[in-house]
């Protein structure tokens, strides 16, 4: 069943005195694109003007902020701020904080901006605070605090996000240890066929929609003309970690043989992508390479001589990916410029390009 809902973002300070999702998710992405800027990976904020920021490479800041300063502005007390996690601060009262970081941008007014939105009235807005927290700030009790409530929330967007920001901080952290699973088991198939498999992202090896069964994956199934879709998607822990996503793409190239496959298309959601990029690095090959929300690093771009097309499929100002501190624009080295074929749309959520009804909406079967 399709969740997908069109976003209509809401810029600069105004994104604080409105209400409803548009305004939350705005809220949520002007927060972490705050501490973006102080962690000094603004480069990676493409199109600031699209909500009405401007360029924050100057709010750099290389040293923790002293906390007392960055609530000093907020009339709060250091310890109430920091000791009671029931205490909510309208949004509106962030307004005049984020027109000054947008007026004068300022690392201790980013800082600012990050702590009063600890304590909004929203989950998601309080779980991109604490995420950018983790930069401006650093890493500290009450954060943490905020992240492992977030990674048990019922909406799948805050749930995401606070789980790859907790991760950041401990990615053994107990609170993650669920929702990881085991790698797909290699059962020496022979059976020769060129098809379509699907794979998930990040703390995704437990949920449905791509397998068989699932949401995407009987989506995909239906298209007319047929993907012919494999009988088993491909499995891997899910875990956040380098090392992780590297033992997943051997398995995944030796996955693919043992499944009887030859060059397949592949569809991969978020560090799926990475997953499938570092398994061309060790021979893997696929047909078409569908990218979906995938955080781009330049450390895991794939052989490009491994893949016939690469299609990238995203959303503008991903708050996952910028939680992840990925980059949102996937750009190839020079001599692959003309390799990878980007379609951008929609906004903020990162699991909408792997729902149907986004696909529909943006005529995505076309592209394939």
């Amino acid at each position: 069943m399709s969740t997908y809902r069109e976003v209509t973002p809401i810029t600069g300070p105004e994104a604080f005195e409105e209400r409803g999702r548009d305004a939350i998710l705005s809220q949520s992405a002007i927060v972490l694109a705050a501490g973006v800027g102080v962690a000094g990976a603004a480069a990676q904020l493409e199109r600031p003007a699209d909500l009405d920021l401007p360029d924050l490479a100057s709010i750099e800041y290389r040293d923790r902020i002293d906390i007392g300063e960055a609530v000093a502005p907020l009339d709060i007390d250091v310890a109430t701020h920091v000791g009671d996690p029931d205490l909510r601060i309208p949004a509106a009262d962030s307004a005049p904080i984020a027109k000054r970081l947008i007026d004068d941008p300022d690392p201790l007014t980013a800082a600012a901006l990050v702590e009063v939105n600890l304590h909004s009235t929203h989950p998601l807005v309080r779980t991109a605070a604490a995420a950018s927290a983790l930069d401006t700030t650093g890493p500290r009790e009450d954060v943490e605090a905020r992240l492992v409530e977030a990674s048990h929330n019922r909406d799948p967007l805050t749930r995401d996000l606070g789980r790859v920001a907790l991760a950041r901080v401990d990615p053994d952290h107990e609170a993650l240890r669920n929702v990881v699973g085991p790698p797909a088991p290699l059962n020496g198939r022979h059976d020769k066929s060129h098809t379509a498999v699907v794979t998930h992202g990040t703390f995704a090896s437990r949920t449905r929609w791509w397998r068989p069964g699932g949401t995407f994956y009987d989506y995909l199934d239906g298209l007319n003309p047929p993907l012919l879709m494999h009988d088993s998607s491909f499995q891997w822990t899910g875990q956040y970690s380098p090392g992780a996503r590297d033992l997943a793409a051997s398995r995944l190239e030796a996955w693919i043989p043992d499944q009887g496959l030859q060059m397949p298309d592949f569809f991969a959601h978020s560090h799926g992508g990475t997953v499938a990029n570092l398994a061309t690095t060790k021979g893997a090959e696929f047909d078409r390479l569908v990218l979906l929300s995938w955080p781009v690093h330049g450390v895991w771009f794939p052989d490009f001589t491994r893949v016939q097309r690469i299609i990238d499929i995203r959303v503008r100002w991903d708050l996952v990916i910028m939680a992840d501190r990925g980059g949102q624009v996937f750009r190839p080295p020079a001599q692959h410029a003309n390799e990878v074929e980007a379609h951008i749309n929609g906004w903020f959520d990162h699991s909408d390009t792997h729902d149907p009804g986004y696909w529909e909406n943006y005529g995505l079967p076309a592209v394939l």
